[in-house]
């Protein structure tokens, strides 16, 4: 047993010593603090005044003065986190031990984020105002943009209910059903409210053009503003009101748009050339004439007067063309390549294993022209993988694509080449199109109602930036030219590939064979279905990947529908299917998260289907929630899509929606014991 010796306290002299000297010290690190601060103030008073212009100091100097206040402003800042930048940029760690030093010296300049708080490409797009002065965000920010209160990030639109219906309405293929209607009866009531919604009108007025109701759409279409003028005269000359349809061409404000829409007006060769020309003359581009012949105008055009040759010295321009089964139109592409203004082409056609004489036809053309080279794939790869095969073989300093079936203006290379080697600051740079019936009518639209828009095979990269950082296209059946075109911007910034103004500068057939006319792979204004699960996939892996260069297939799950090879008679085998809302955190959502759970402990292969209803809230979106996103591998969870038939154990409903699947369009075809027990609804309003 130990003894314990009692403690005695010490003498009230000793406590008042020791109170006097914490007061003292404490004292002297205050004066310390307040003599360090002076001296900072000192220092950025005179780092100030060195660096006001008049001052009698040497360039170097100065440059060195602002870097090392930036420095210190960043690190007092708590913006820069060393662990996270070292997880989303590796090389920052072979730049010695310090991260933050590799980020002054490279990482700013390559525009990466300091940290997770603060993004370049947000900031600059929630304060326009500094992205048209041309001033660095970062250094933005830190000088004055954080006492003027500036926002970080664009803060969120707030989702009205029409587009909320919409949405419903289009990539949720809602149809209407039961006493309580659906989508389009909710926006029907919107329009015709007093005052009416416009952006219902909208919506139902596209919507009632693409089901061959041009009466109602024109119906919706009055008063809706120059905007929708072209739609409104295509609409108008559908139903038959030609002297409408007339009238609204003659009233201001003139627009390239409502001149390739005039094409409506009448189907006269010469008629419809004149109003291409129109459009073209607008952008200030060689109007166009047709050859003789009977054949399809869109294969008949040809410049009026032989374009001027340019760029003969300039930088190389390696165009890629991939072809499979494209012998009835790929005449018509080759003239458009090969007779750009700009001369100094390259065009790289990949024949994806076709079965009639589409690589006949561009050897023969070869023979002729050198600048033609021939590429025979063994196997049908997809479009995006014959691309990459094409990249592979390119020489050029830019690179760019062309359809097989599609028209180029003849200035369309030269624009491009000469936007990049004039205009810094931007990676790459996109042209715009117009897509039309092979007789020039135009026949798509945005569901904005504008028929030129952004051409994605028209993106120009320079060769090193696809090879290097990107590493190719993601080689699926359609769509990777988009998530392509995504991951630049994600890299450099929402602005750094532009589209250039004015066009059409190419006009995209549309035909039966097109890969957007695919009922299964297609898309129209909007996306569903399989894009529309790629597109969320991507850009969920966009937000978070530590790089974004990969070769052959993409490193996150796409839809079986969109692989190459895909068999859409074969049924895919799974163990348990899941359908529901799958972007709503309820309690029905967690029940479907602990079935995931037994599954996974199980080793189940299983498939989601989202399912979208009218009770869905306003603002809730129609994406898979993010916590659901993160489990779907492609493997043990997938999600299924309209154009596949599955084969499974069991079909289960989350709880309380078994009802949401019966109304909607865009479903997988699935079975249970040989039962069909999901398919898509056959459209109502067809």
């Amino acid at each position: 047993m130990t003894e314990e010796i009692p403690q005695e306290d010490p003498p009230d002299s000793q406590i008042a010593t020791l109170a006097a000297q914490q007061r003292l010290l404490g004292a002297q690190v205050d004066a310390l603090r307040a003599e360090l601060a002076r001296r900072d103030a000192a220092i950025a008073a005179l780092s100030a005044r060195l660096l006001e212009p008049d001052a009698p100091l040497p360039h170097r100097l100065r440059a060195r003065l602002r870097r090392a206040r930036f420095a210190r402003a960043l690190r007092h800042s708590g913006l820069f986190d060393a662990a996270w930048y070292l997880r989303h940029h590796p090389d920052g760690a072979q730049g010695g031990p310090d991260p933050l030093a590799h980020f002054l010296r490279l990482g700013h300049a390559l525009g990466r984020a300091p940290g997770p708080q603060f993004s370049p490409r947000a900031y600059l797009l929630a304060n326009p105002d500094v992205a048209a002065a041309g001033v660095d965000p970062l250094h933005h920010y830190l000088s004055r943009g954080r006492d003027e209160g500036r926002a970080l990030d664009v803060q969120p639109a707030v989702q009205s209910r029409a587009g909320h219906l919409r949405g419903l309405l289009e990539t949720g293929g809602l149809e209407e059903s039961g006493s309580g209607g659906g989508p389009l009866r909710a926006l029907t009531a919107l329009a015709e409210a007093c005052p009416p919604d416009p952006e219902a009108r909208q919506a139902l007025a596209v919507w009632a053009l693409h089901q061959g109701q041009p009466a109602e759409a024109a119906r919706w279409l009055r008063n809706l503003g120059p905007a929708m003028a072209p739609l409104h005269l295509i609409s108008t000359a559908q139903a038959g009101d030609g002297a409408a349809a007339r009238q609204i061409r003659a009233t201001p404000p003139v627009s390239d748009d409502l001149d390739l829409a005039a094409a409506h007006l009448d189907p006269r060769p010469g008629a419809r050339l004149a109003c291409l020309n129109a459009a073209l003359a607008r952008a200030g581009l060689a109007p166009m004439t047709l050859r003789d012949g009977d054949g399809p105008l869109l294969d008949r055009l040809t410049p009026k007067t032989p374009p001027l040759p340019q760029g003969g010295d300039g930088p190389l321009v390696s165009v890629i063309l991939a072809a499979h089964n494209a012998a009835a139109m790929l005449t018509t592409a080759l003239d458009a390549v090969l007779g750009q203004s700009w001369q100094a082409l390259e065009l790289i056609v990949v024949d994806d294993a076709s079965s009639d004489a589409t690589a006949m036809i561009a050897a023969q053309r070869a023979a002729h022209d050198p600048r033609l080279t021939v590429i025979r794939l063994p196997q049908n790869q997809g479009a995006y993988g014959a691309r990459n095969a094409g990249l592979a073989a390119a020489r050029g300093t830019y690179v760019t694509l062309h359809d097989a079936d599609d028209w180029s203006h003849p200035e369309r290379i030269a624009r491009q080449v000469q936007f990049l080697e004039t205009q810094r600051g931007f990676v790459g740079c996109l042209t715009l199109q117009a897509r039309v019936t092979a007789d020039l009518a135009v026949s798509r639209w945005t569901g904005e109602g504008r028929i030129l828009h952004e051409n994605m095979t028209s993106l120009m990269l320079p060769r090193a930036l696809l090879t290097d950082t990107l590493g190719g296209w993601d080689e699926l059946r359609v769509s990777a030219d988009g998530e392509l075109l995504r991951r630049v911007r994600r890299l450099y910034g929402a602005g750094s590939v532009p589209e250039l103004p004015g066009g059409p500068l190419a006009l995209q057939r549309d035909h039966g064979g097109n890969a957007t006319a695919d009922a299964a792979t297609g898309m129209g204004w909007f996306l569903y279905g399989a894009r529309r699960e790629y597109f969320e996939a991507q850009s969920a892996y966009h937000a978070s990947a530590a790089t974004l260069r990969y070769t052959g297939r993409a490193p996150f799950p796409a839809p079986a529908v969109l692989h190459p090879g895909f068999d859409a008679e074969a049924e895919m085998p799974l163990d348990h299917v899941y359908a529901g809302l799958l972007g709503l955190r309820n309690d029905a959502f967690e029940s479907l998260l602990r079935w995931l759970d037994a599954d996974r402990a199980a080793g189940r292969r299983v498939g989601l289907v989202p399912l979208y209803g009218m009770a869905l809230p306003t603002g809730a979106g129609l994406s898979v929630h993010a916590s659901l996103r993160a489990r779907i591998d492609g493997v043990g969870l997938r999600v299924l899509c309209y154009g596949e038939r599955i084969r499974c154990a069991r079909l289960r409903f989350l709880p309380g929606q078994e009802d949401l699947a019966e109304p909607l369009r865009y479903l997988p075809q699935i079975t249970v014991d040989g039962r069909l027990v999901m398919k898509p609804r056959k459209r109502t309003t067809d």
